[in-house]
């Protein structure tokens, strides 16, 4: 019988790459555990922090204008509280009410109205507005403890010194005019006024065509609002050839002073006024409309234009027809302002203005003068809402 011999042969290849892969990942297990070390170990430096600790809420503060600081100081020395630490907690129950994100307080303004502080004189005086408003205020602050109202300031609501009623007729008006020079038509203007629930708003736009903006570009935009019968916002911004303006005022009537500012050259400053009957140019314009005009006789506005309050007189010069656009006839008053200063625009001359002789007084002509000659402006469609 044959010796039958079994020969087993391995290849050894297949092990040896199994024992590399092997040692590959130990490697790389140990570089990522030493990375790991080396980042924690200078962050262990810098302490713990208690994630699961609570932040506290920010703590209402109370801070009483009507205290002093020599007030202040005494509380402290002789240990007692002042009021608005009383006052405290009741902040927080009226947190709903303060402004956040742009909102506003309740109590300046209400339909139109101002509100000042109630001065000690006038509490006790029976008959007065401010003697009744304390007098309705008292059921609504007799749930609040003594210390906390103690020098708490009561608001007065003021009426109105200008109303809406003085200087527009109509809910809604748009004009439109064609804007002329030496005869030809160079540019649209477009004059809207509105009452918003007894804010006046108004905005003039003036703009070249095409054949005077390659030569002489215009674009010209007032916008004018009356705010609570107390103020006259302002805004002009002018482009007229190469000249640039940018221009704003605020008019406080009853603080008796103007806000100016000039956004292009970074200037602004406050300037008194005599009085609270200061207007801007445009609204000046619809005021007049308002007037029994009287030929002969000479109207005074008061108004703040080119940075400087001046008294405007104005001018009832004669009855008068004009044509107008389109083969049209208008019965007008004819009245001149007689500026002082530059006016709206850059002007350089008089101007003249032509009213309708009816209720409306709407302006359908006017006549000024510009670094290039004379402009009119002339009536081209009317827009009217009762």
């Amino acid at each position: 019988m044959g010796t039958i011999k079994l020969i087993c042969s391995r290849n050894p290849k297949p092990m040896k790459l199994r024992f590399d892969k092997i040692r590959m990942l130990t490697i790389c297990v140990g570089l990522s555990v030493l990375a790991h070390l080396l980042l924690l170990f200078p962050l262990g430096k810098l302490g713990s922090y208690n994630f699961a600790r609570p932040v506290n809420p920010l703590q209402a503060v109370m801070v009483d204008l009507a205290r002093t600081g020599d007030d202040v100081v005494a509380d402290k020395e002789s240990g007692h509280t002042s009021d608005t630490a009383s006052a405290a907690g009741d902040a927080e129950d009226e947190s709903s009410h303060v402004p956040m994100g742009g909102e506003s307080f309740d109590a300046p303004l209400q339909e139109g109205r101002w509100a000042v502080p109630v001065t000690a004189a006038d509490e006790n005086v029976p008959g007065t507005d401010k003697a009744d408003s304390l007098q309705n205020n008292v059921s609504n602050s007799e749930t609040t403890p003594a210390a906390s109202r103690k020098n708490s300031p009561v608001y007065v609501i003021q009426p109105p010194l200008r109303t809406a009623s003085e200087f527009l007729a109509t809910e809604r008006e748009k004009l439109t005019y064609q804007i002329s020079m030496f005869g030809l038509p160079v540019g649209i203007a477009e004059l809207e006024a509105k009452n918003e629930r007894g804010e006046v708003r108004i905005t003039l736009k003036v703009k070249s065509n095409s054949v005077l903006s390659s030569l002489y570009p215009v674009d010209d935009l007032v916008e004018t609002r009356h705010i609570g019968g107390n103020f006259i916002l302002t805004r002009i911004r002018q482009q007229e050839g190469s000249f640039r303006s940018d221009r704003g005022f605020t008019i406080m009537l009853r603080e008796k002073k103007v806000f100016w500012i000039d956004r292009l050259k970074n200037r602004s400053t406050t300037e008194p006024i005599p009085n609270g009957e200061v207007l801007d140019i445009i609204s000046g314009l619809y005021y007049l409309r308002n007037r029994p005009l009287q030929v002969g006789k000479t109207e005074l506005l008061q108004v703040f234009d080119s940075d400087t309050y001046t008294p405007l007189p104005v001018e009832v010069l004669r009855r008068e027809q004009v044509r107008l656009p389109g083969f049209r006839k208008a019965d007008t008053i004819v009245i001149k302002p007689l500026l002082k200063t530059d006016g709206i625009f850059k002007r350089t001359g008089d101007v003249t203005i032509w009213l309708t002789d009816d209720d409306f007084r709407a302006p359908v002509k006017v006549e000024t003068q510009v670094p290039l000659g004379k402009v009119t402006a002339e009536l081209l469609s009317a827009e009217t809402q009762r």
